[in-house]
């Protein structure tokens, strides 16, 4: 059996700063983590096309409020973790392995730290990776929920994954983020070249993202915490030395979110 074409995933903006991400293939549109209904159904009669499903990576408002419209519209399946209470049709848990027409084999991996039920989804055949709010270009997701100790683990999970995979995550944090790595890591040289390259885009209202991991294992300090000249920025900020790892992006997290 030959693999799925190719989908081609596009940026819908939404709110000040979020994206949907919608996945067209060559089964039927999907869309992740519609937070506002109205810019998929303009979408969707763009297309002409209903949409076939919608993948929602944890609960938080600006990733599901657009739910309940859409399934009105398209009476379609939902698929989500149980930390989502109302709009999900098909509960899904992590390591789950989804055939999803159009997308092949999705893998559900295990993200929670953000949220304590946070998911992404995998297209293993693709190398996809869409990720809602635990990871970002240049930086990660707050930790309502988690623990430091979460985000090691989901920071360990997410750098296991091919280099070549394409990351979509759902804000446009990227020049922000850029601006607290570079205060870690100052002479990182493909960083200061990203920053460029990002505030182009920017300047032309273009969308930072989808990123790539091979990039972020480069630039992105909460993906570099075993790196020496990380280790070293934190224990500064820390007024301590730090092991790598888990005690090091707990400083990281706690810079970043008075930065």
């Amino acid at each position: 059996m030959s693999s799925p074409q190719t989908p081609i995933v596009t940026p819908l903006p939404c709110f000040l700063d979020n994206y949907i991400w919608h996945i067209e293939t060559s089964q039927g549109d999907w869309v992740v983590d519609p937070g506002d209904a109205q810019v998929v159904l303009a979408y969707q009669a763009k297309r002409g096309k209903p949409l076939a499903g919608v993948l929602i990576t944890h609960h938080h408002l600006d990733h599901t409020a657009g739910i309940a419209a859409l399934v009105e519209a398209f009476a379609m399946p939902v698929y989500g973790p149980s930390e989502v209470r109302e709009g999900i049709s098909n509960y899904i848990k992590v390591d789950d392995v989804l055939t999803l027409d159009g997308m092949g084999s999705v893998q559900v991996l295990d993200v929670a730290a953000h949220t304590l039920g946070h998911i992404a989804y995998y297209l293993k055949g693709h190398d996809l990776l869409f990720c809602g709010d635990s990871l970002f270009s240049a930086g990660c997701g707050r930790l309502f929920e988690g623990t430091p100790t979460d985000l090691a683990r989901v920071m360990s999970t997410l750098s296991a994954l091919p280099a070549v995979t394409v990351i979509f995550p759902t804000h446009e944090y990227t020049a922000a983020n850029i601006r607290f790595a570079e205060a870690i890591e100052p002479d990182n040289n493909e960083l200061k070249h990203y920053a460029h390259k990002v505030a182009a885009w920017r300047a032309k209202n273009q969308p930072s993202l989808p990123t790539h991991l091979a990039l972020e294992l480069a630039i992105n300090p909460f993906l570099r915490s075993h790196e020496s000249t990380v280790v070293a920025a934190a224990s500064t900020y820390a007024g301590k030395p730090l092991q790598p790892g888990e005690q090091t992006l707990a400083t990281l997290r706690a810079w970043k979110d008075v930065f």
